[in-house]
C-alpha cells in the first residue's frame, strides 16, 4: 500500500492532508523525529496550508483585477 501511487480524487479534506503529513514525517523523517512524528508532522500541515491558503489569496485577488 505505500508503494501505490497516490492519485487525488478531488479536494482532500483535512484529515487526508493530516495523515499524508503523518506519513511523509514517518517515512522520511531522520530516526530521532520517527520516535515522536507529531511535531514535524504538525510543521508539515501547518506549511501546507499556510502555502494554499496564499495560493487561493492570490487566485482571489488576481480575478478581482
Amino acid at each position: 500500500m505505500a508503494n501505490e501511487k497516490f492519485e487525488p480524487q478531488g479536494d482532500l479534506s483535512e484529515v487526508e492532508v493530516k495523515l499524508e503529513c503523518l506519513r511523509l514525517a514517518t517515512e522520511f523523517g531522520p530516526e530521532y523525529e520517527r520516535k515522536d512524528p507529531l511535531p514535524k508532522a504538525q510543521q508539515y500541515f501547518d506549511w501546507a496550508t499556510k502555502k494554499n491558503s496564499k495560493r487561493q489569496s492570490e487566485k482571489i485577488a488576481k480575478k478581482k483585477v
